[in-house]
């Protein structure tokens, strides 16, 4: 997930690896072995509209939870991270997500969209936490009810949505307007790490813990 480019021991593993590929970085050292989920990630999204009414892109913010914010900026400096070493964290690890389907999925009248390569990565840090911001743009820009959901398949990443404006529309019809439906669910906790480290991306058990941005227009 989170990869900065300072030196570290051979055996260490990058924390881009975290989002990137959804490694179990607590078995190999680089965080507190703890039972699932490792990391917790608060979520804000954007969900743009074409004057058209046409849904074009996802906005993301992602803000990490302290634990994994201070890991991630070892070997950055005293204090708050230079704006060139965030810039070069957000564009390493929006890269990373692209094997995960950015841990995002949006259905539009039911149907799965297919998102073209992020653009506009940046990265701010602010009272002990790394936010991440990017931008997923739709292959081909539609119409309908949308559903977005952020979930991790393999539950190492616990995605939350803020509280308050988790979810903002922009450019959308006046009558077009969002509602959050927060998961009820919690990872089993007492499942076993070979459990987990089973699941791969294409898994379905992740989705079960989906928090959802419904969007419907009268």
């Amino acid at each position: 997930m989170i990869h900065h480019r300072s030196p570290r021991p051979a055996a260490r593993p990058r924390p881009a690896a975290l989002l990137g590929a959804a490694l179990i970085l607590g078995c190999a050292g680089a965080l507190p072995a703890r039972a699932h989920p490792h990391v917790w990630i608060t979520t804000r999204a954007e969900i743009h509209y074409a004057p058209d009414g046409r849904v074009t892109a996802v906005r993301h913010a992602w803000t990490f939870d302290p634990s994994y914010s201070a890991f991630a900026v070892q070997g950055l400096g005293e204090g708050a991270p230079a704006p060139e070493a965030l810039a070069a964290l957000a564009r390493d690890n929006t890269e990373n997500l692209a094997d995960q389907g950015y841990f995002t999925r949006l259905k539009l009248d039911g149907r799965k969209q297919d998102f073209g390569p992020p653009a506009s990565p940046a990265m701010t840090y602010a009272d002990g936490r790394l936010t991440l911001h990017f931008t997923l743009p739709l292959k081909e820009p539609g119409r309908g009810a949308a559903v977005l959901e952020v979930f991790d398949p393999t539950v190492f990443v616990d995605f939350t949505l803020a509280e308050g404006q988790a979810a903002t529309l922009v450019g959308a019809p006046a009558t077009c307007k969002p509602e959050v439906q927060r998961s009820k669910a919690a990872p089993a906790q007492a499942m076993s790490e070979s459990f987990f480290a089973a699941l791969t991306a294409a898994s379905s058990y992740g989705a079960q813990f989906a928090n959802r941005i419904v969007v419907s227009c009268s």
